[in-house]
């Protein structure tokens, strides 16, 4: 039930977050000058600290729940926590963001103003190493990644998904909490899902955070290895969410595999796809303004980030409809 004292019930799921878990609760604090949010703190299990320095805001602010989530992921957080919250609008949001000190307070007003059923906003992604920036370029164009809006656009506008979102509680009521059979992709199935229900989702750039990327290849490889690898099952519980960016690493990697087999009819024709790949990949590096080393880098990312979502599509695809 709601109760009308408590505005936002914040949702964050946190790991192992003794470093940082004092700066995010002091800029989540700032929030809530009226006292009217409540924050809960979904542990998927830490063991270096971070309880004992929540317990000790806990003793300071009230608002502040700690919640037990021993199955780790984030669709299994937000169902634990749902449960317990009192307020009219659920924020659903990630620890290893940074978001603007009126986050809450403009998701909020257009909330109020019954200007769309939910709303967040773009998603600014950054780099702290050099590596880590050829990596977030490549996560914020539409060549990278396609027409995900939050990711290569900051214009207001009504999107299929956003990251780090505020609902109205009556959409959980109306359509149900994640789905726990997806431990990743678990928010695009379920904005998929209010999508398909008439809800509509609004992205706005006063909204805007900065997203800290993998800094890694090996890092960037899992993470889109697992968005391909659970895409389907997605895909296949709210059919109307697919979209064209959904299949092209995965023909791309078909191709790829196809290509000793069309070399024995086509010769090096079978190439050109890969040569004019090959072509667009150095213009979109080096057509940035980054050092040099750094586009470079940014060369083996493309390739990185569509391999890897495209092998886990396929293999989600043989495994999902099992």
């Amino acid at each position: 039930m709601s109760n009308t004292n408590i505005d936002i019930s914040v949702l964050l799921p946190i790991l192992n977050e003794v470093h940082h878990i004092d700066s995010l609760l002091t800029g989540l604090i700032q929030h809530n000058q009226s006292n009217s949010i409540e924050f809960f703190l979904i542990d998927g299990g830490s063991t270096d600290g971070t309880l004992e320095k929540i317990e000790e805001w806990k003793k300071k602010h009230l608002g502040i729940y700690l919640i037990s989530n021993p199955k780790r992921y984030a669709n299994f957080a937000f169902n634990a926590a749902y449960p317990n919250t009192k307020g009219k609008y659920i924020a659903f949001i990630g620890a290893h963001a940074a978001y603007p000190n009126d986050f809450f307070k403009i998701g909020k007003q257009y909330l109020d103003a019954k200007e769309c059923d939910v709303v967040g906003g773009p998603l600014i992604q950054k780099g702290k190493s050099e590596n880590g920036k050829a990596i977030a370029f490549a996560m914020s164009s539409k060549f990278g990644v396609g027409d995900t809006e939050f990711r290569t656009t900051s214009k207001k506008q009504y999107v299929d998904s956003v990251a780090f979102a505020m609902y109205k509680r009556e959409i959980f009521d109306a359509i149900g909490v994640m789905d726990e059979q997806l431990i990743r992709n678990q928010d695009d199935e379920l904005h998929y899902r209010m999508n398909a229900a008439g809800y509509r989702i609004l992205m706005v750039p006063e909204m805007k955070c900065v997203y800290y990327v993998r800094e890694t290849l090996k890092g960037l490889f899992k993470q889109y290895f697992q968005y391909g690898l659970f895409k389907p099952l997605v895909l296949r519980k709210v059919k109307s969410g697919i979209r064209l960016r959904h299949l092209v690493p995965t023909c791309f990697v078909l191709y790829l595999m196809l290509i000793p087999f069309l070399w024995q009819y086509v010769g090096i024709v079978s190439l050109a796809p890969l040569f004019l790949y090959g072509v667009l990949v150095l213009y979109v590096a080096f057509a940035s303004k980054m050092k040099l080393g750094t586009r470079m880098f940014m060369c083996t990312v493309f390739p990185t980030l569509h391999i890897s979502y495209g092998i886990g599509f396929l293999l989600g695809l043989g495994k999902r409809n099992r």
